[in-house]
């Protein structure tokens, strides 16, 4: 339990520090600032979006403190060390950073203006922000410590099982499967993007309307086994997909996975290993012929792995596979 909320709080950090920065300035600076302030800039460097100078510190702790307190309930939902989170450490640090540098300067900019109007923002600010995320990223990957290596996510499971079939006969297997996880930060970006919107009357926020749009069309996919391999697909079309042929699988097994210890939720490359990871539970595991591994967490995952094992072992010739 302590190493739970000592995982949290490493997490959330970073957006509590952005958090406390915007507001010690913001009570230094209110005197000085104008009513609406500018909160956002043009491609010119002037001010095109406005917010009640009352809604400023609700809509930054809105963007400050929502990702922090969900990365954090990640963290500590996840039961894995840092090292093996280390993405989501580094994005939030990263992000938390760059939020932080980017409200700060915007209330330098407003202050002493007369009207939010006239603010003016410039663009070198852009270049400080992103370098400031990478650095302060970079401290947070250092921070997490040293990934585990795949093999450290779980038992290695016993040699891969067979699915009984005649001469002749074949099968297809599929199942589809859905991300709790990419549901509610989908629609949190979504409604985030809306509300901010809504708020600074800006249109430019309907980037994270459609980022949230996007994360909730990927949240479910179907995987397939059949004579042709392994094929992966979004729920609601048959392309874009994923697919691996037999000829690629040396062997395929299924066992327990975390989300985390695969990296994180999405799609996710690390050494010697990329996965499809949409929720942690039952999980495939392709041993390819070229030693790397491919995982999809999936329900059912040994039934697809004795019928990928059977048909790799007649081969793609005897089932009747096409390229």
């Amino acid at each position: 339990m302590t190493r739970s909320w000592w995982r949290a709080g490493v997490v959330a950090l970073p957006f509590l520090l952005a958090w406390a920065a915007v507001l010690a300035v913001f009570a230094a600076l209110r005197d000085r600032l104008p009513d609406p302030v500018a909160t956002h800039i043009g491609p010119g460097g002037q001010a095109d979006g406005f917010t009640g100078l009352g809604a400023f510190l609700p809509v930054a702790t809105t963007l400050l403190l929502l990702p922090g307190l969900i990365a954090s309930a990640v963290a500590y939902r996840s039961g894995t060390a840092l090292g093996a989170q280390r993405t989501l450490v580094a994005a939030g640090y990263g992000t938390a950073a760059m939020l932080g540098y980017d409200l700060v300067a915007l209330l330098g900019a407003n202050a002493g203006a007369a009207r939010a109007a006239q603010v003016g923002f410039p663009l070198w600010h852009l270049a400080v922000s992103l370098a400031v995320a990478g650095a302060v990223g970079s401290a947070g990957w250092l921070l997490a410590g040293r990934d585990a290596a795949p093999a450290d996510e779980a038992d290695e499971a016993a040699a891969g099982p067979r699915l009984p079939l005649a001469q002749g006969e074949t099968a297809v297997w599929t199942r589809s499967v859905g991300s709790p996880v990419l549901v509610v930060v989908g629609a949190g970006i979504a409604l985030l993007g809306v509300a901010l919107t809504v708020i600074t009357d800006v249109t430019a926020e309907s980037a994270l309307i459609v980022g949230g749009l996007i994360s909730l069309a990927l949240s479910r996919c179907r995987v397939t086994v059949d004579r042709r391999g392994l094929s992966v697909a979004p729920w609601f079309a048959p392309r874009p997909r994923m697919r691996i042929p037999l000829e690629r699988i040396a062997e395929a097994t299924s066992r327990e996975a975390r989300a985390l210890g695969l990296g994180g939720w999405g799609y996710r490359l690390q050494p010697g290993r990329s996965s499809l990871v949409l929720r942690s539970g039952d999980a495939l595991f392709l041993r390819l012929v070229t030693g790397k591994e491919f995982v999809v967490t999936v329900d059912d995952a040994a039934t697809a792995a004795a019928l990928l094992n059977t048909l790799v072992e007649r081969g793609p010739t005897a089932t009747g596979a096409r390229g």
